[in-house]
């Protein structure tokens, strides 16, 4: 009789891309094998920048940007690759700008268990990690989608994060949303602003400088994006009186 082989997390690197293989399970669901990708390269982006909760940059940060996007969607993650990653690296990380994650389902739910998943990690000062990590592995979530041991398995292999702690503040939210009918979190609070400002489903910026306030809906381009930071971002000695 052979001998049995424990499971093991195995490391393979292909092409300078790290894939990190791992075995999770939560509650009754049983074990479940997600592969996640590019762990380097949103540690590469990200580390180093000043993140306090949804905000990633410097709080003086002249630019003020407010991302409204959905972490589940298809759509969300090639926004994020093509326009607002470029943005942090020009930007957020020279001091220009900071940027804040806000929630917005572009589905029929509310507050998604992916929001609540990513504001925990927050509270370890990695929501931004965690959002990237999570958008940039979206096709390797296979058949059962962006479920709990999905979300649990980006938190495991997200830098920094304690899972114990995550685990905790992800269950407690959960159970505060799911039993308290006036239960308001940020979460709650982002999805009310995107309502106000009548965003459309889709990612959407509004950037907010001393030149004034631009509001970037549907899907802008990374020029547009970054024609309109120029324009509020202007010295104050520039503005007519």
């Amino acid at each position: 009789m052979s001998a049995w082989v424990p499971r093991a997390i195995i490391v393979l690197v292909v092409v300078g891309v790290t894939i990190s293989i791992v075995s999770i399970s939560i509650g009754d669901g049983g074990p479940n094998t997600v592969a996640y990708e590019e762990r380097e390269e949103v540690q590469g982006l990200i580390a180093g920048i000043a993140q306090d909760e949804a905000r990633l940059g410097e709080e003086d940060a002249p630019v003020e940007i407010e991302l409204f996007t959905d972490i589940r969607s298809i759509p969300g993650a090639e926004f994020q690759e093509e326009v607002v990653d470029p943005i942090i690296e020009e930007y957020v990380r020279e001091g220009r700008a900071q940027i804040s994650l806000r929630h917005f389902s572009f589905g029929r739910t509310g507050v998604t268990e992916a929001a609540i998943a990513a504001a925990a990690a927050g509270e370890q000062g990695h929501q931004w990690q965690y959002a990237e990590i999570v958008m940039r592995n979206l096709e390797n979530a296979g058949p059962q989608g962006i479920d709990e041991n999905f979300l649990k398995g980006a938190a495991e292999v997200t830098p920094g994060i304690v899972i114990d702690e995550w685990d905790e503040a992800f269950a407690e939210e959960l159970e505060a949303q799911s039993e308290d009918p006036e239960y308001e979190s940020a979460i709650d609070r982002d999805g009310e602003l995107a309502f106000e400002e009548k965003l459309p489903g889709e990612p959407a910026l509004i950037i907010t400088g001393i030149g004034g306030v631009e509001k970037l809906d549907a899907m802008p381009s990374l020029e547009e994006v970054q024609a309109a930071i120029e324009r509020v971002d202007v010295p104050s000695a520039d503005l007519a009186p």
